[in-house]
């Protein structure tokens, strides 16, 4: 069964991007690079883009954006096993995908996968999916709406799933799926709260399967002293019944977040260089038994717009004896 949770650790955009964006907001009109003029809105694309170096999510890049005016990102990253290599883009509320995707550190092989998703926040949906290394396949189509004031949005699709799952075991099979999210915040002087939900019913008639999932999240922060910030999150899923599709089934699942971060002051004319923040994080796992702890030291650099340094940390999984260090950059907005 899958356990889908957020990635433990997200790096910021590229050191390289970040120089370029510095250099080109210094000048007037389109970036250039080069004499060759880039979008108006080129550097803006980093933001999202992923570098990765680290122990446990890899050595490499992902979502680097090409210099075209449609954007084109490119991932290239290395994984014990294997190698991440894709392009991706999105237009008109569409996502169109090609490649070898990630399959988590460990896996023994990546994802090869083509896709092309219409997923609009409201309107008619659409996607499919073809996938290998035994990743289920896809053809859906369906209506996405919103009430409350868009603050919750309610899903319904139908759909042909294929799951090859080894051996001479493979399901082909009609579904459908409907979920409903939302989330609602409110901030109470220094204190800003966050509450969220997910719920999610699929069903397999043919089968005669069905499967219900509903997450729970919760976050808060709270600077109580000029930069000092204290940040915490916690997510419980539940799940009842058993679906033909091994990537369907949703499974118990409860994991907490809590950070400590503290950024040095700045003065009106800060160096080029020096030390910019500390930072400590938790991660509790508790359905996986599974604990880790980082520290940061971030560094600010007058070039780049994010403040950038080494992450050291350790983790305890299940096993004691597969405890390990975890090296990797980390990064956090200016």
């Amino acid at each position: 069964m899958v356990n889908r949770f957020p990635r433990l650790l997200k790096a910021g955009a590229a050191a390289l991007a970040l120089t370029s964006s510095a250099l080109a907001a210094a000048q007037p009109g389109p970036p250039t690079l080069g004499g060759f003029h880039l979008p108006a809105n080129y550097m803006s694309r980093f933001s999202t883009t992923e570098l990765l170096a680290s122990n446990e999510v890899g050595f490499g890049v992902r979502y680097f954006p090409l210099p075209f005016n449609q954007d084109i990102r490119v991932s290239l990253a290395k994984q014990p096993n294997y190698w991440e290599y894709n392009l991706s883009t999105r237009a008109n509320d569409t996502t169109f995908a090609v490649g070898v995707f990630d399959n988590g550190a460990t896996a023994a092989a990546g994802i090869p996968r083509l896709e092309v998703t219409h997923d609009p926040f409201k309107g008619v949906q659409y996607s499919g999916r073809l996938q290998g290394n035994t990743a289920y396949s896809r053809f859906t189509g369906g209506y996405a709406f919103t009430v409350a004031q868009d603050r919750v949005r309610v899903l319904n699709n139908v759909g042909v799933a294929y799951d090859y799952q080894g051996g001479d075991r493979e399901v082909v099979a009609p579904y459908t799926q409907t979920e409903v999210g939302g989330g609602y915040g409110r901030s109470f002087g220094r204190l800003n709260t966050y509450v969220g939900g997910t719920a999610r019913a699929y069903t397999f008639p043919v089968q005669r399967q069905a499967q219900g999932s509903l997450d729970v999240s919760v976050g808060a922060n709270i600077t109580p002293v000029t930069g000092l910030t204290f940040d915490g999150s916690h997510l419980e899923r539940f799940a009842v019944g058993k679906v033909a599709v091994d990537d369907l089934n949703y499974a118990r699942y409860q994991e907490s977040n809590f950070s400590v971060t503290y950024r040095l002051p700045v003065g009106s004319t800060p160096p080029a260089f020096t030390l910019g923040a500390v930072r400590t994080r938790v991660t509790r796992r508790w359905t996986d038994d599974y604990t880790a702890v980082r520290g940061d030291v971030l560094f600010r650099v007058e070039a780049l717009p994010t403040l950038v340094g080494p992450s050291i940390g350790y983790e305890w999984p299940r096993d004691r004896n597969a405890s390990r260090w975890l090296l990797s950059v980390s990064f956090l907005p200016k």
